[in-house]
């Protein structure tokens, strides 16, 4: 493996490995639940919502790197219900979103399959131009740069948010 696919995927590897400890005492009762405070529902992110939300990108992560045929694929349903702008919802009965297993095996998997093709790509690859001609492009110079932002600041944002509300949830943190 070359150094910048060996760079983004290091680093990745610790906020997967933090994602695993935020939520492995986490039922799956409470996993699409917004915490309740004196005044009512805390309106922030729950677990569902934040790995349902990463669980969409590993596709459009490849497609960034430049990976043609990646053959994967977001979950179906998992657009409509956790796309950027999306509101994340109480689902006290478990209605609403899909559970834990499930939300947690899109993630995780999809990150891997995505790790497996960003692994393969050379340097050369990654320090091209990624093509994209948006104002979220603009801020990234190479393909490697913008890899690596989705899958370091972008997750550690969401990953973040899980830790608030564990501390909301009175489960505490995780080291």
């Amino acid at each position: 493996m070359e150094s910048l696919a060996t760079a983004i995927l290091d680093q990745s590897a610790t906020a997967f490995g933090y994602a695993e400890g935020l939520v492995k005492d986490v039922t799956p009762q409470m996993f699409a639940r917004k915490p309740e405070g004196k005044s009512g529902i805390i309106d922030t992110n729950h677990p569902a919502f934040c790995f349902g939300h990463l669980a969409i990108y590993p596709a459009r992560i490849c497609q960034l790197a430049g990976i043609e045929d990646h053959g994967i694929a977001a979950p179906e349903g998992y657009e409509e219900l956790f796309a950027a702008g999306k509101e994340c919802r109480d689902d006290p009965d478990g209605s609403i979103y899909p559970a834990k297993d499930e939300i947690m095996s899109a993630f995780f998997d999809g990150y891997k399959a995505a790790f497996a093709k960003i692994g393969g790509l050379s340097d050369a690859h990654l320090a091209a131009h990624h093509g994209l001609d948006s104002d979220f492009g603009k801020r990234f110079h190479s393909r490697a740069a913008v890899v690596n932002f989705m899958v370091g600041p972008h997750n550690f944002m969401h990953i973040g948010q899980i830790s608030a509300w564990r501390r909301c949830m009175g489960l505490g943190p995780v080291f």
